[in-house]
């Protein structure tokens, strides 16, 4: 299984027996052999027990410029951007240079 973000927490966690504690659900994507992303994913779930999917969904931190498939230094600059601090930071459209910030 090579999927990232949510789309592979759900696929490995299609066939899981509800209620779940955060524990039965990091052996669960184990077993199924999920991605190291996916593991990781779930690893950082707050501890609790989950009572279904939704719920999980709810608990996933997904970072939401991957989402935007923005590298590093995309993501930079859109942090830098000149907008207010009233728009969110993955909204916001990265910076772009201008012809006196370019280097020759």
């Amino acid at each position: 299984m090579d999927t990232t973000g949510w789309d592979g927490v759900a696929a490995a966690l299609e066939d899981v027996d509800f209620p779940a504690n955060k524990q039965d659900l990091v052996n669960h994507v184990r077993q199924r052999q999920a991605d190291d992303r996916t593991v990781r994913l779930v690893r950082a779930m707050p501890l609790g027990v989950y009572r279904n999917i939704s719920e999980v969904r709810s608990s996933v931190r997904l970072d939401p410029a991957a989402d935007d498939g923005l590298d590093a230094s995309q993501t930079a600059a859109r942090a830098r951007s000149p907008h207010s601090g009233r728009i969110a930071q993955h909204l916001r459209e990265p910076q772009t240079p201008g012809p006196l910030d370019e280097t020759a």
